[in-house]
């Protein structure tokens, strides 16, 4: 699209926690969620700790404004040896959409992973969301599994 300002993604810090929320709260809308504020909390201040396996990311508009996120964690894998990375959220404002910010918060993720080592990134989507699916059948491939939990979330 032509005009649009460049999207520059970083890792959350200190400073960045009023964005990160208001977005937080957007995602939680749109899944139709609630998660708990004392967990909300909780999940910022793992993210900031210096050896924190779990990353937020921010992608923000060339005027500055915070546009999207992504929440990564990685974890040791046993079949290869080396961590993983599993992207838990991954959200662009539903104004912002189109504008090139879930892509590079997508190929910032693949960066972060290929620094830390990790041999894998994955996620799961919505079933019923075939724009979603659209979306990251240009950046990945598709795999044949299914995901099954304990119990249902809290929400």
């Amino acid at each position: 699209m032509a005009g649009l300002t460049p999207v520059v993604v970083a890792r959350a810090g200190a400073g960045d926690k009023a964005d990160w929320v208001r977005l937080w709260r957007l995602w939680q809308r749109h899944m139709s969620g609630e998660v708990p504020e004392n967990v909300t909390e909780r999940t910022w201040q793992m993210a900031l700790a210096p050896a924190s396996h779990l990353l937020i990311l921010l992608a923000r508009a060339g005027t500055g404004e915070a546009i999207g996120f992504a929440t990564v964690s990685f974890a040791p894998f046993a079949w290869t040896g080396s961590d993983v990375a599993f992207l838990q959220d991954l959200f662009v404002d539903e104004a912002r959409r189109g504008s090139g910010a879930g892509e590079a918060l997508l190929k910032a993720i693949y960066a972060e992973a290929d620094l830390r080592g990790a041999s894998q990134v994955y996620w799961m989507v919505d079933e019923t969301d075939g724009t979603l699916q659209r979306f990251y059948e240009r950046h990945a491939i598709r795999t044949p599994y299914l995901r099954y939990m304990r119990t249902p979330w809290p929400w």
